[in-house]
């Protein structure tokens, strides 16, 4: 690999990542404005998706990677979608989350930035489900 190549994959993967952050705070100034219940409707609507689809991500996971069992890459998809967003389902993530009058101490939720997430090779489907959608959750 000569080193003039090795600077144009850089700079693609550079500018790659500058277009995803750019439409990720796009996004995330769409999310603030949500309510509770807007951002919760959201996260159904992505997990019953991630669902539906859960076999055909389980079976492109196994045959991109080679690794691990189909069945196994589908149940833990099942997981992510099913058992993580019924966990989440009551948790507040957008206004005051918590009041304590003792203290006087008021949490507010508010995005703060941008997320990037790792993507394992052992796990990339249940992965990708489980952090978009607690991603989502937390606007």
């Amino acid at each position: 690999m000569t080193e003039g190549h090795n600077t144009v994959e850089t700079t693609s993967v550079s500018a790659t990542i500058d277009t995803l952050v750019q439409k990720g705070l796009a996004a995330l100034e769409e999310m603030r404005k949500l309510g509770q219940e807007q951002v919760d409707y959201i996260v159904a609507k992505a997990s019953v998706a991630a669902l539906d689809a859960h076999g055909e991500l389980a079976k492109h996971a196994y045959e991109e990677t080679g690794r691990g069992v189909f069945e196994d890459k589908a149940t833990k998809n099942l997981f992510a979608c099913g058992h993580v967003v019924n966990n989440m389902r009551h948790q507040k993530t957008v206004g005051i989350i918590e009041e304590d009058d003792v203290t006087g101490l008021t949490l507010i939720a508010e995005p703060v930035g941008v997320i990037c997430g790792i993507t394992p090779t052992t796990n990339p489907t249940s992965t990708a489900i489980f952090k978009s959608l607690i991603s989502l959750k937390t606007r």
